[in-house]
């Protein structure tokens, strides 16, 4: 029997059912294939969670969330101690510079000297040794944000500008 003539003879309401019959089929193929599916993607998804203890996802992703905490703690840690160690610095020693010459025309060799020690602000210590024939005199001066509270020779000024130039 050909398709066209059944159809041609059924009633308006029996074709309205055959047609809703036949959209029920192909739904019904839809969802068991959609089932199909849906159970291997169960069947992987419980494979990832279960299993020996290397292979667990789940196992995995708890060790790795702990590893972040840690190493979250580690990095707030090593952050403190950048901050206390940065803020120590400053009080290092950390530019300096020596100037060595004749303090008096009639003795050779630059006997005499200037040392300046700076720490990052410009604070520090600036040593003076004046060598003469018959006695050798050594001054410190404190240095305070670059400047000196006492009178400085030229020999003394220069050393610390070329210190203070030292970034």
């Amino acid at each position: 029997m050909d398709v066209t003539v059944f159809f041609n003879n059924l009633t308006p309401q029996e074709r309205l059912v055959f047609i809703i019959l036949l959209f029920q089929g192909v739904f019904m193929v839809i969802l068991v294939i959609a089932g199909i599916r849906l159970k291997k993607l169960l069947n992987r998804y419980r494979q990832l969670l279960t299993g020996s203890s290397q292979n667990n996802l789940e196992g995995l992703l708890l060790d790795l969330g702990e590893r972040m905490k840690n190493a979250e703690v580690i990095i707030r840690n090593n952050e403190e101690e950048i901050r206390k160690i940065e803020d120590e610095s400053f009080a290092y020693l950390q530019r300096w510079a020596l100037h060595r010459y004749k303090a008096f025309s009639n003795i050779g060799g630059d006997q005499s000297f200037s040392l300046v020690l700076l720490d990052k602000k410009g604070d520090g210590v600036l040593l003076s040794s004046i060598y003469g024939r018959d006695e050798s005199r050594t001054y410190a001066k404190s240095i305070k944000g670059g400047k000196s509270n006492y009178p400085l020779s030229d020999e003394e000024q220069e050393v610390l500008a070329g210190a203070i130039q030292k970034k």
